[in-house]
């Protein structure tokens, strides 16, 4: 079962900074203009740590990743982050908005023992890219730390951190706003809370939401540094990981992650269509506040399709009649054959496009807002949008319960964790 302990944070110093002006979403969670964008809200913004600018010069020993190190060891040398004396857990309070409804996330940031996927306690549920582990290895290596938390999910419906830690606290050690959005942070170091929250954990299983790369380059650290300092007793800083861990049962928000794809090669609505009518009932909408409505209704087998040059906004039903396992590879495992990422990608993106799960990181663009995706292709910057509904959190669950793996970007849970809110160091 996950082995969790508190930690001496290293924490932005209130009294040098305005906490709202320094945090950042998690490395692959940034478009280029918003990591700029971050680069103007302070000088201290963690975005100069987690994503640095690349420049022209850059040489092995003067890069992103060096310049991450040397701001890092500055501003602690500064006062500007300041490291607590005593081990702590940070119990986290974010409050947003979604739609029309406002919601708070509580989580518990601690440090995780890694462990490896045969002994399936920490269960990942989406495929990974070996580019992104190796920039975040690169980082790793430089600074020894880890900026982001990894999010994991466990379920406790009795929600034993709500009910009883949470009351035991008092108020929270920082309360700030960032775009929107509120924050508070208590530094938990109370022995009874502490056990408490360690012991309810010694008994669940991790699901990592968001931060698959940055767990498993953790775990190459990890071997790395076992094979280079000989300390393989499994209680080294580097056998850990930072993890905001959240109870599942406190109604966590997941948002579609759409598929955009810029150039079609040539494949039209005609071609599109031949194939789709085999398996799905083709329902067209003349105004897109109808369409987006009638897919939100939509249960699971129904996908949305824009194209480029066609006026028309399509929703697509799978028919009662379609045998789609007929379309599926027959090795593919009943969890995964259900979901509606698996049908796009499998039924459409890949035969009709050519779009397979190997380049679709190069040939699609994700994004979580229909809005985004629909205008993308209105504006002529791209040729076709699919819209999808979220992933229930119970298909997740199950899936990784199972020892599978979805398809990368299947899932968004929401808000992403912030970077900034503490840091966990691996010395």
């Amino acid at each position: 079962m996950p082995k969790v302990r508190p930690f001496k944070g290293i924490r932005y110093n209130p009294e040098k900074v305005d906490p709202g002006s320094v945090l950042c979403p998690p490395f692959d969670a940034m478009s280029p203009q918003e990591a700029e964008d971050l680069y103007g809200a302070s000088p201290y913004n963690a975005v100069r740590l987690v994503l640095g600018r690349q420049l022209p010069k850059d040489t092995k020993t003067d890069n992103r990743y060096t310049r991450a190190r040397e701001f890092f060891a500055q501003w602690l040398k500064d006062g500007v982050l300041v490291q607590d004396r005593e081990p702590a857990l940070y119990y986290h309070e974010h409050t947003y908005s979604l739609g029309d409804h406002t919601h708070t996330r509580r989580g518990v940031i601690a440090s995780v023992h890694l462990e490896d996927e045969e002994k399936k306690t920490i269960r990942p549920h989406e495929y990974t890219q070996k580019g992104p582990k190796l920039d975040r290895l690169r980082l790793m290596n430089e600074v020894r730390m880890n900026f982001s938390s990894v999010f994991g999910i466990y379920s406790d419906p009795k929600k034993t951190v709500e009910n009883k830690i949470r009351h035991s606290l008092g108020n929270p050690d920082m309360e700030f706003d960032h775009h929107r959005e509120s924050h508070r942070l208590w530094i938990v170091k109370e022995k009874s809370v502490i056990d408490a929250f360690v012991k309810l954990m010694a008994g669940r299983k991790i699901l990592i939401a968001d931060g698959h790369h940055r767990y498993e380059t953790a775990r190459t650290y990890r071997d790395r540094m076992r094979a280079a300092t000989g300390r393989s007793d499994g209680s080294q800083s580097f056998d850990y990981i930072q993890m905001y861990l959240a109870n599942r049962d406190e109604r966590l928000s997941i948002l579609p992650t759409h598929r955009v794809v810029p150039d079609s090669m040539g494949v039209g609505l005609v071609d599109l269509e031949y194939r789709i009518k085999e398996i799905f009932n083709m329902i067209p909408y003349d105004n897109r506040k109808s369409f987006l409505s009638a897919l939100n209704r939509g249960g699971r087998g129904t996908l949305g399709l824009f194209v480029k040059g066609i006026p028309r906004y399509y929703l697509l039903e799978l028919s009662e009649d379609a045998a789609p396992d007929a379309f599926l590879p027959v090795a593919l495992h009943p969890l995964l054959k259900a979901l509606d990422v698996t049908l796009l990608h499998e039924c459409i993106l890949e035969p009709i496009l050519g779009i397979s799960h190997a380049v679709s990181g190069s040939r699609l663009v994700y994004t979580s807002s229909a809005e985004t995706a629909l205008n993308l292709v209105t504006r002529d910057k791209a040729d076709i949008a699919f819209l999808l509904n979220p992933s229930p959190i119970d298909d997740i669950m199950q899936i990784a319960e199972a020892g599978l793996k979805m398809p990368q970007e299947s899932t968004s849970f929401h808000p992403k964790v912030p970077t900034g809110l503490v840091f966990h160091s691996l010395e």
